[in-house]
């Protein structure tokens, strides 16, 4: 044990550790090219370390996912949330540049975008309570504030949307030119929300 950390403190220094190196190695090199030797090496803990915490590298990288995303949605809707202007500047301009911004970012695009799919269940890839209560909840503000219509299906419409942004990053992540991508996705969704809005 480190001098002067209690177990628990041990536990989630190790538990950060891997999975900080895990998130390094994954975007360098992908999840088939990453081996467990390598993750342990680079941490400088034993391979049962690793198995304590982690019932095996998909569980691993299933955690690296989870943080990974919880962060992103963090930062965007911290972005969202320094903007300045109507809640449609602010939710929809703000929300859909930052969002496909992020999409450029290379460890995004192999994590979440090229491996995630492949690692992943449907379930756990797709799913994103957080993401998805903010964006039901962004319709709900849009309607109440008049920019789009009182009829429309909000819960609906913000499944819609996150299936768009998931197949955005996918795009963006396999495209020959990932800039020209990301203004293509922008654009797409761009015009797509200018159809729903009513003033």
């Amino acid at each position: 044990m480190t001098a002067g950390l209690t177990k628990a403190e041990q536990y989630e220094k190790t538990r950060t550790t891997l999975l900080d190196i895990a998130r390094e190695l994954f975007a360098e090199r992908g999840y088939a090219a990453t081996s467990t030797s390598d993750i342990v090496d680079r941490a400088k803990v034993t391979r049962g370390a690793l198995y304590y915490h982690f019932l095996d590298k998909e569980a691993l990288f299933k955690a690296v996912f989870e943080q990974f995303r919880q962060t992103r949605t963090q930062a965007l809707l911290a972005r969202i949330q320094d903007a300045k202007g109507s809640i449609w500047e602010r939710l929809v301009e703000t929300g859909l540049s930052v969002a496909i911004e992020s999409m450029s970012k290379e460890d995004a695009q192999r994590i979440i975008f090229t491996d995630g799919p492949s690692v992943l269940s449907p379930d756990i890839w797709h799913k994103n309570v957080p993401a998805m209560h903010f964006i039901v909840h962004g319709f709900e503000q849009l309607r109440a504030e008049g920019f789009i219509e009182d009829k429309v299906p909000c819960q609906a419409l913000a499944r819609l949307v996150w299936g768009a942004l998931l197949e955005a990053g996918v795009y963006v992540a396999h495209a020959d030119d990932p800039g020209g991508a990301q203004d293509e996705m922008l654009h797409g969704l761009q015009y797509w929300f200018g159809k729903l809005r009513i003033k």
